[in-house]
């Protein structure tokens, strides 16, 4: 394993979101609105150990106390905000 955690950060799957505000995946992936607790749930069912910080802001929005979650993964960053923004559709509908 890395050293180092990836950090999910909520405007990185929010299809509400430009790429210029640092949404990372396409609109066709992104969900609307995913929240911190959503993006926990999706890494346990990805079988990943989350670590939930939420008062910590993403540097772009500063001022919008949004949270992040933090895995140990092997997985590309994109194909992990892929498998996340996937599971929470699924547990939406």
């Amino acid at each position: 394993m890395k050293n180092e955690l990836t950090t999910i950060w909520p405007v990185y799957i929010d299809s509400n979101r430009t790429l210029k505000e640092g949404r990372k995946i396409s609109k066709e992936y992104a969900v609307k609105n995913p929240s911190i607790n959503e993006i926990r749930k999706a890494c346990y069912k990805l079988q990943l150990q989350p670590v939930v910080d939420t008062e910590k802001s993403y540097p772009g929005l500063w001022y919008e106390h949004s949270g992040r979650v933090a895995v140990d993964t092997e997985m590309k960053k994109n194909e992990l905000l892929k498998a996340v923004a996937d599971k929470i559709k699924s547990n939406r509908y």
